[in-house]
């Protein structure tokens, strides 16, 4: 090793194997560093998506039951004028033209989203 003189004060200069070494402990710590950063992100992906997976299955379920109850609620209003049959029929009617409606949209974004 050769003194380097700074100044006041020498100090040594680092051989070429001394370098290398230092040059590969520091790779290896920001490997790991970055090794445990990104466990760290993965876990709060995984949580955030655990979570919105709840809220958007509480919510089906919650629109679920809205949707029936304002179903039961039409068929009370419709059923004294036309009758507990016709009443099921104009609702199941409405509900299932939406749900086809609905379903092609959603095929054809789906259908979209595949060749784009």
């Amino acid at each position: 090793m050769q003194l380097q003189t700074n100044g006041a004060s020498e100090r040594p200069v680092p051989s070429v194997t001394d370098s290398l070494d230092r040059m590969v402990d520091a790779a290896q710590k920001v490997m790991a560093d970055e090794v445990s950063l990104l466990g760290v992100e993965v876990s709060s992906g995984i949580s955030t998506a655990i979570r919105s997976s709840i809220m958007l299955l509480l919510g089906t379920v919650l629109l679920a039951i809205g949707w029936v109850l304002v179903l039961m609620t039409a068929l009370e209003a419709l059923a004294p004028r036309s009758g507990n049959f016709a009443a099921l029929g104009v609702l199941a009617a409405c509900n299932l033209v939406l749900g086809m409606v609905l379903f092609l949209i959603g095929r054809r974004q789906m259908r979209d989203i595949g060749n784009g």
